[in-house]
C-alpha cells in the first residue's frame, strides 16, 4: 500500500505552560467592570449616609435622644422630659445616689421604729428603683430586692429580731404569721360581737339585729387608705344603749333623760344636778311628792334636790346596778372612776390615747378592699364573745388573693415600706428652673382647640390661656398625645 494512503497518526496536544498562557485573554484588565464600579460607589454612599445620620444622634438634635433611652420613664419623673443629664451625670452609666438625694431624702431602713436593726451595707438607690420601665411606680420594686436580704437576715444586718425564718415569699412557711395572731385585746371595755351580729334576725329591746359592720366601723373619707374612724359612743352606740345612761330612778322627769357620756365624774354630777334643779323651777310642787316608797315627802326643796341627785348618781355608778359596768371597768377600788379606753381604733396601749396600729410592720388599705365583704377576712367576728378576741385576719385569709394565688398582687412592696418615713426630712426648696431646667419652645406649634373633643374632654385638655404652646411648663407631652388620640377617635366615630 502506497505511503500516501496510510491514515495520519493522531498526536495529543502538549499541555505545557506556554500553551496554556496563549489561551488566556490578557486584555480583560483594560475593559471596565460596571458591577464592580457601582458596588464600590454604593459602599461609599452608604458610609457617608451612616456618618451623616449619626451626627444628630451624637448632638441630640430634635428627638434623637430617644435612640439612647432604655425606655419610657416613670410618671413621677415625667416632668424631666428628655433631660437625661438631670439624673445621668455620666453618659452610659447608672444613676448615682447623689442625683436622687437632690430631690429625695431616702431615710434609712428598716421602715418601722419597732425594728432597731441596721444594714451591714448601704444599697444604691438604682439597685431597687429601676427606671425606664414605663409609668410604673418606682416604689413597686421587685421581690428579689427584698428576699436577697430577708432570706438570711442575720448575715445582712445587725440587731435582727426575726432570725428563725428565711422570708422568701408570701405563703405559709416562707413568711412569718401576722403578729396580732399571738396577742390579745387588753382594752378595758366589754364588747360582744356575736350579740350584735347573731346568725338569725331578731329584735332585742327595740333594736333590730343583726347589725351591719358599717354601722360601727366606717372608713375615713379623708384617708387615702380608707382608715377606719374611731368608734365612739355618741356616733355608734347612743342610739341603742342610751338607757344605760338614764339616771331618773324615781321617774320624775318627762321622758327618758340620759346623762352625758363624759370622761369627768364632775361633769356628770353637774348635769344631773342642773337637770333636777331646772325641773324644780318649772314645777315647784314636784318636791312635795314622796320619793320611791317613802310615805312622807322631803322637808324642803334643798333636801329633795340632794336626795334625787344622790340617788341618780348611785343609779349610774353603783356596781350592783351595773349601768356603767355594762360596758366599762372601774379603776382599782373606785366605784366612779372608769378606766380609760382610749380611741377605739387599732391596738390598745395603756397611756397612749391614740393606741398603736395592729400591723406594726406592714401597711393595709381598707379602700383597696372596699368590694370585699368584711366577714371574708374577719372570719371570727360572728362567733367572738370577748373583747380580748383579736379579730385581725391571719395570713391564710390573705393568701386566697395574694401570694401563691396566681394573681400578680402579692409583691412585698404592696404591704411593706423600705424607707423610714418618720425620719424623712424636707429638702431645700428650689426654683423650677433649677429642678427641671429652663423650658424652651423648639418648633412646637401653638395649641388650638380640637373640635372633635367632647366638651368635658376639651375643658380638661385646654391650657389656661388661648394660644399657649405645647412646650409650656404646665403642658406635658402626654397631653398633646391625648389630644391627637381623642381627635382621631372622634373623626373615626363620625
Amino acid at each position: 500500500m502506497p505511503r500516501e494512503d496510510k491514515p495520519l497518526e493522531y498526536r495529543h496536544r502538549v499541555l505545557d505552560t506556554k500553551g496554556l498562557a496563549q489561551r488566556l485573554d490578557l486584555e480583560y484588565l483594560k475593559r471596565p467592570d460596571h458591577w464592580l464600579l457601582w458596588r464600590r460607589r454604593l459602599s461609599w454612599m452608604l458610609l457617608v449616609a451612616a456618618l451623616a445620620g449619626s451626627i444628630p444622634l451624637v448632638l441630640g438634635v430634635g428627638g434623637t435622644k430617644k435612640a439612647f433611652s432604655n425606655g419610657p420613664i416613670s410618671r413621677a419623673h415625667a416632668i424631666f422630659g428628655d433631660r437625661c443629664e438631670n439624673c445621668h451625670s455620666q453618659a452610659f452609666s447608672s444613676v448615682p445616689d447623689g442625683a436622687c438625694l437632690k430631690c429625695h431624702d431616702g431615710p434609712a431602713h428598716p421602715a418601722k421604729s419597732i425594728d432597731t436593726a441596721t444594714l451591714n451595707d448601704k444599697l444604691p438607690c438604682a439597685q431597687c428603683h429601676v427606671e425606664h420601665r414605663g409609668v410604673l411606680r418606682l416604689a413597686e420594686v421587685s421581690d428579689a430586692n427584698c428576699t436577697r436580704c430577708h432570706s438570711d437576715l442575720d448575715s445582712h444586718g445587725k440587731g435582727v429580731q426575726i432570725k428563725s425564718m428565711a422570708i422568701t415569699g408570701f405563703r405559709p412557711g416562707h413568711h412569718p404569721e401576722f403578729s396580732p395572731a399571738s396577742r390579745i385585746d387588753a382594752r378595758p371595755l366589754k364588747l360582744n360581737h356575736a350579740a350584735h351580729i347573731p346568725p338569725q334576725p331578731k329584735t332585742v329591746n327595740g333594736m333590730k339585729l343583726p347589725m351591719k359592720c358599717s354601722d360601727c366601723h366606717a372608713t375615713d373619707p379623708k384617708s387615702p387608705n380608707g382608715d377606719l374612724l374611731p368608734v365612739t359612743f355618741e356616733q355608734n352606740c347612743r342610739q341603742c344603749h342610751r338607757k344605760e345612761l338614764e339616771f331618773d330612778v324615781f321617774q320624775l322627769l318627762p321622758g327618758s333623760m340620759p346623762a352625758p357620756h363624759a370622761k369627768s365624774v364632775q361633769a356628770i354630777h353637774a348635769f344631773i344636778e342642773d337637770t333636777f334643779r331646772n325641773a324644780l323651777k318649772e314645777n315647784p310642787s314636784i318636791a312635795r311628792k314622796p320619793l320611791g316608797r317613802d310615805l312622807e315627802p322631803a322637808r324642803n326643796a334643798d333636801e329633795w334636790l340632794e336626795r334625787v341627785v344622790r340617788e341618780g348618781e348611785s343609779y349610774l355608778f353603783d356596781p350592783a346596778r351595773g349601768k356603767c359596768l355594762y360596758c366599762h371597768e372601774y379603776q382599782g377600788d373606785s366605784d366612779t372612776l372608769v378606766r380609760k379606753v382610749g380611741q377605739i381604733r387599732g391596738q390598745y396601749a395603756a397611756g397612749k390615747p391614740d393606741g398603736l396600729p395592729w400591723f406594726q410592720r406592714g401597711e393595709f388599705s381598707h379602700r383597696t378592699h372596699r368590694a370585699v365583704d368584711c366577714s371574708s377576712c374577719h372570719t371570727a367576728a360572728r362567733t367572738s364573745t370577748r373583747t380580748a378576741d383579736v379579730l385581725i385576719p391571719l395570713m391564710r385569709n390573705c393568701t386566697s388573693c395574694h401570694g401563691d394565688s396566681g394573681t400578680p398582687i402579692g409583691h412585698c412592696a404592696q404591704c411593706h415600706l423600705f424607707h423610714n418615713k418618720s425620719k424623712e426630712t424636707d429638702k431645700d426648696r428650689r426654683p423650677v428652673e433649677q429642678l427641671i431646667g429652663k423650658v424652651t419652645c423648639r418648633g412646637a406649634r401653638p395649641w388650638r382647640a380640637v373640635p372633635a373633643l367632647l366638651p368635658a374632654q376639651a375643658s380638661e385638655a385646654r391650657p389656661k390661656r388661648a394660644g399657649q404652646s405645647a412646650c409650656s411648663p404646665n403642658w406635658l407631652p402626654h397631653q398633646q398625645t391625648n389630644l391627637r388620640l381623642f381627635s382621631w377617635r372622634s373623626l373615626i366615630a363620625a
